[in-house]
């Protein structure tokens, strides 16, 4: 995916254990992000760049790491956050054409 495509990034957030959701998925949603739905402890969060550059300070398909930094987050909305995990494309199928 390049820098300037308009197709949406997607990450996935793990939950803190014994944390309330709502607050995280509420904070996402007002943020521009799609939320998917909560499936044993985590969900589906996929944006826009701008999104993830307004809310991370950087996006999953630029980052070295396999986190997003969850220092920019508010401490209420981090606290009920494990981590978010960037996605890594399939490493298998063709890789020309």
């Amino acid at each position: 995916m390049t820098q300037n495509s308009p197709n949406p990034l997607s990450s996935h957030v793990l939950l803190a254990a014994q944390k309330p959701v709502e607050q995280v998925l509420a904070y996402f949603a007002d943020h521009g992000f799609d939320v998917g739905e909560v499936i044993a402890s985590g969900f589906a969060l996929s944006g826009p760049r701008t999104a993830y550059l307004e809310t991370f300070g950087t996006a999953p398909d630029t980052t070295d790491s396999d986190e997003l930094p969850l220092e920019r987050l508010p401490r209420e909305i981090a606290d009920g956050i494990e981590a978010v995990a960037v996605l890594s494309p399939p490493d298998f199928g063709p890789t020309s054409y």
